[in-house]
């Protein structure tokens, strides 16, 4: 690869984030050291962020700015490199990484994607990313299609997962921070609970003791008010019907969204139900 620095990404907002999963923020005074990249190789029609996304909000950097970014959120106190929507940026990603890594950078680096990426990008990232953070959105490629234009989502996010639960095995904690492996995002979308058990059933079956992350934060955004069945709020008997279904699928650990900006994690997932 090039040692080229002179390419650039385009960067919506970076700093420290406390909106992830418990083990990705810590405490009040860490956070996560979150980088927003703009641009998507996906466009919801439901996205939240898609003034970012879609609409290539942000300024360019060179590749050893992006570095001094990551080093800059390290000394500011972030656990961790959060990279948001990196995926068609990771040829630059990879050449920042490894330079911020020369001069210092030692937090874990997070891969959060939306896990519809080319199998050999993750590849790439082979002993480079620590924790790999998927949104695995369908479970249905009918709705994959309907809702972000692509129809073999659910075949190219297994394989995905594969390789990622291969590079970096089950999520580990320690002291309450997670250090490296696997945690797994679903966004519950209103008026689709079959493509959630779908979901559900392809990460469970891939591997019980993944951590998956439930999501009740999605609000009708961008252009979702052009499909009736997603213009509207999520329901709470909705969410809970999905829970419910992952408690009795087996999963052993994960979280789920009490409010928006809530998590609560559930170990043992599988012996205790949020909603008794």
């Amino acid at each position: 690869m090039s040692s080229d620095f002179t390419e650039t990404v385009k960067i919506a907002w970076f700093g420290k984030h406390f909106g992830e999963e418990p083990p990705l923020t810590g405490n009040k005074k860490q956070g996560a050291g979150t980088i927003f990249f703009s641009g998507c190789n996906l466009h919801c029609v439901f996205c939240q962020n898609y003034q970012i996304s879609q609409q290539g909000i942000g300024r360019k950097c060179d590749i050893k700015d992006l570095a001094k970014i990551m080093l800059k959120l390290q000394k500011n106190g972030a656990i961790n490199i959060d990279l948001v929507t990196p995926t068609i940026w990771w040829r630059q990603i990879i050449k920042a990484v490894i330079f911020a890594k020369k001069m210092g950078l030692s937090v874990p680096i997070v891969w959060n994607s939306n896990g519809y990426e080319k199998l050999s990008i993750i590849k790439s990232m082979k002993g480079l990313v620590d924790i790999y953070l998927p949104d695995i959105k369908y479970g249905d490629n009918k709705i994959s299609l309907k809702y972000s234009g692509v129809k073999d989502y659910t075949k190219v996010a297994l394989a995905c997962l594969k390789e990622m639960k291969f590079q970096v095995g089950s999520l580990k904690i320690k002291k309450g921070l997670a250090t490296n492996g696997l945690l797994t995002r679903h966004l519950v979308l209103p008026n689709n609970l079959k493509n959630s058990f779908l979901v559900l059933k392809m990460i469970y079956n891939l591997d019980p003791s993944i951590n998956i992350s439930l999501m009740s934060q999605y609000a009708p955004t961008n252009k979702a008010d052009n499909f009736p069945e997603i213009n509207t709020q999520l329901s709470k008997t909705e969410f809970s019907q999905v829970v419910e279904h992952c408690l009795k699928l087996g999963f052993k650990n994960g979280w789920y969204q009490k409010t928006k900006s809530q998590k609560i994690y559930i170990p043992n997932f599988n012996k205790t139900s949020p909603f008794n």
